[in-house]
């Protein structure tokens, strides 16, 4: 209906800006996407042009309120992906955020893990010490490498954060988020102060925690202006994406596993009980009280997509001849090889790894290459490689948990191959929902402002409302026989090689990267 009130929904992710307009029941009724590029010149390195993700959300917004009367939009509610951005008072980025496959910050690791022992850290983050996926390390690399920047800043931000202070003028940061920064106590729900002192973090430098509901400000004259959206419109906090793709999913309850396959994947669980293990990021769920435990997986859309600019290149060309998806030419082929790929594994960690081995010196790896593979083989073993580690994930989040899979979903950009989708089922020996929209996570932050501004009474019945009932994939008993040896192969894999890794960055890695 032309009057129906409407949501927004932004996601900045990996490799671009997604928006989106929602009806109350979920229904879309405006699509945008804005692409950027990872900034990446040496071994280690991961930054995003700031700046870029602006004029990304500002393309993403126009192309999904082309259609839609700005008035009737309710409440903008913001996704993010992590990195840290120092910027100025003005809001705009004083060098390239720093995002979270960068390994530059392992020395600073190191010198948190001494001052305040990997176990003090857990206790009150509920997290573990790690470069990039974590935004504390970066303070301290800018502190130590780039001192000028580090004075200069205003604030140090999150991306959701930095793009609602673009929004609305306001800088804050949303308590999930907060709790990747290690700095935040995640039971209490309020920066930690020893941990700010011992460090030498000024306060000043950090944005105002809000829960992610939270209404943190309006749309300005100007945002409106550029954006098209109506000044005043009702800006919330939000979320990180994990959260936002929980709620789009309508995975709020212990029990409701999801899986959101982006640029990264990520593996979530929602817990009644604050179980914190140190192989899982831990954050804080929208209801007081309640928390998320994520499995976060670095290689797997990033794993496709580097494929397909360094290997697909007959594939772009073919997919742009026909006017179809490069992924989808490229996954077809890796439905022509057998399950197991015959003999050819990858242990994706093209991007050093978080869950569960928390290793940013971890490398990928290819092994049992034969004259008697194909590109076919090759495709199938960069689909398998993500699921193989995404069933480590996920059994070790039912054993650690101690919370059995109730449902299981999937969702995300990634999520939308038919292959990948059939391949993930059978190597977990799982019923897997996929959940349709590509863009589960803008789903999720627009329904989160939709609660925030108390057009939905609960949160669950927020969720409820929006969620789609997807498609159901079964797991092949042949195929999950082969998957099941493949897996205890890949487990024996990684071990052995831990030593070598760190000497191959060390050859690689130019003389001063890490200081």
């Amino acid at each position: 209906m032309p009057d129906e009130t409407c949501l927004l929904g932004i996601d900045i992710g990996g490799t671009g800006c997604k928006a989106g307009v929602f009806t109350l029941d979920g229904r879309s009724v405006g699509q945008g996407y804005a692409e950027y590029r990872m900034i990446s010149t040496v071994p280690g390195q991961a930054e995003h042009d700031a700046e870029s993700w602006w004029q990304a959300t500002i393309q993403a917004i126009r192309q999904a309120i082309k259609s839609v009367d700005p008035a009737r939009i309710a409440a903008v509610g913001v996704s993010c992906t992590n990195g840290l951005i120092a910027v100025d008072e003005a809001g705009s980025p004083l060098r390239p955020a720093i995002m979270l496959w960068d390994q530059r910050a392992l020395v600073e690791v190191d010198h948190m893990r001494e001052v305040l022992t990997s176990e003090e850290i857990q206790a009150v983050t509920g997290n573990p010490a790690a470069p990039g996926a974590y935004s504390l390390p970066t303070m301290l690399w800018l502190k130590h490498s780039e001192p000028d920047t580090f004075a200069q800043a205003h604030k140090f931000m999150v991306p959701g954060g930095y793009l609602v202070a673009r929004l609305t003028g306001e800088f804050t940061i949303d308590y999930s988020r907060a709790c990747t920064t290690l700095l935040f106590d995640i039971r209490r729900r309020r920066w930690h102060q020893p941990f700010i002192d011992t460090l030498g973090i000024p306060e000043a430098k950090l944005p105002e925690p809000e829960p992610s509901q939270a209404v943190v400000g309006h749309i300005t004259p100007s945002a409106a202006r550029i954006t098209g959206l109506r000044a005043g419109t009702p800006v919330i906090a939000g979320c990180m994406d994990s959260l936002s793709a929980a709620l789009g999913s309508n995975s709020v309850d212990p029990g409701d596993y999801f899986i959101i396959m982006g640029t990264a994947a990520r593996v979530c669980v929602p817990l009644a009980q604050p179980r914190f293990d140190y192989r899982f990021m831990n954050c804080t769920a929208v209801e007081a009280g309640q928390w998320l435990a994520i499995g976060a997986i670095n290689g797997v859309g990033s794993v496709l997509r580097w494929a397909r600019d360094v290997i697909a290149l007959d594939e772009q060309q073919r997919a742009k001849a026909a006017g179809r998806n490069v992924y989808d030419i490229m996954t077809e082929q890796a439905a022509q090889s057998p399950p197991g790929a015959k003999g050819l594994i990858l242990l994706p960690y093209l991007s050093g790894e978080r869950t569960p081995i928390w290793n940013p010196y971890a490398r990928g790896v290819l092994w049992g290459l034969t004259l008697s593979h194909t590109r076919a083989d090759l495709f199938r073993a960069l689909l398998e490689g993500p699921a193989l580690a995404i069933r480590h994930t996920i059994e070790l989040l039912v054993r650690e948990s101690d919370i059995p899979i109730r449902t299981l979903r999937i969702g995300g950009a990634a999520a939308r191959s038919t292959v990948w989708n059939q391949i993930i089922a059978d190597v977990l020996g799982q019923p897997l929902i996929a959940v349709g929209s590509a863009h589960i996570e803008v789903l999720g932050a627009a329904m989160l402002a939709g609660y925030g501004v108390g057009l939905y009474p609960t949160l669950k019945a927020g969720a409820s409302r929006v969620a789609e009932a997807g498609i159901r994939y079964e797991p092949d008993p042949a195929a999950h026989d082969i998957y099941n040896r493949v897996f205890q192969l890949y487990l024996r894999l990684y071990p052995p090689m831990i030593p070598f890794f760190k000497d191959v960055v060390d050859l690689d890695l130019p003389q001063g990267w890490i200081k």
